[in-house]
């Protein structure tokens, strides 16, 4: 009976984690540079496994978990918009950022750039975006031009690289915020392969990649689930209920 409560309840708490994650998903479709995130399911019983080092038995009960999610780096559509300070890149290369917060160094695709106060060229309230030596880049002014690999002139002459960074479209990465990336330790960042091929477009911005349809059938999907699971606990505690009024009635 209490394996039932079990079963039943952790189907709702999964799905209302997975349904959060669709939920943002969807609150970002306008966000420019997102990337979709999709819920990892795993068991309970296999994250107990990994841990010991032991091998999968059969025959039993495995309850499901939400580890992680994983975030798609797939290309999203480019949109025109004819503003010198947006920017598009085309291909597997990201920005480099240093975030206001705490000067990290992050990474993003997100190109809707700004001038700040003190002149130099920033993502919005994020952080400030970098040059190729890592420094930052101050323009001064929103008349430049950005080159299809990322040099920045601007209309007095001055020149300036913009830091990019490659990451393979399958790398596992981490998500900071919402348009932020940080690869993990192991994933290929920095230099871009003589054989990638990317290029940079100014007036353009990139979409995010969420498809909105696949997201409506994953939260379908997910909340026909958790309804049944809702309905099986209640099941279970009728049950439950019949079971013990009917030990009292024999005591």
């Amino acid at each position: 009976m209490l394996r039932g409560f079990y079963t039943s309840a952790n189907g709702i708490i999964n799905e209302n984690r997975i349904l959060n994650v669709i939920s943002n998903n969807l609150a970002n479709v306008k966000t420019a540079g997102y990337k979709t995130d999709t819920a990892i399911p795993t068991t309970f019983a296999d994250s107990l496994l990994l841990i010991r080092g032991q091998h999968s038995e059969t025959g039993t009960i495995r309850y499901k978990t939400l580890q992680d999610t994983y975030t798609t780096l797939e290309q999203g559509t480019m949109e025109e918009t004819n503003s010198f300070l947006d920017c598009a890149i085309v291909g597997p290369v990201y920005f480099n950022i240093e975030r206001y917060t705490d000067g990290e160094v992050l990474l993003t695709k997100d190109g809707q750039f700004s001038i700040a106060d003190d002149g130099d060229l920033e993502l919005g309230n994020i952080g400030k975006v970098l040059d190729v030596n890592g420094n930052t880049i101050n323009l001064g002014t929103a008349d430049f031009n950005i080159g299809e690999h990322g040099l920045i002139t601007t209309s007095d002459g001055r020149t300036f690289q913009l830091g990019l960074s490659y990451i393979e479209d399958y790398t596992d990465v981490e998500k900071v915020g919402d348009t932020l990336f940080r690869p993990y330790e192991n994933a290929p960042r920095g230099d871009i392969p003589d054989d990638v091929e990317y290029s940079l477009k100014q007036g353009w911005y990139e979409r995010s990649n969420v498809d909105i349809a696949d997201e409506m059938t994953k939260a379908l999907d997910a909340t026909n689930i958790f309804k049944a699971n809702a309905q099986a606990l209640q099941i279970m505690n009728s049950i439950n209920r019949i079971a013990c009024n009917d030990l009292m009635k024999r005591g």
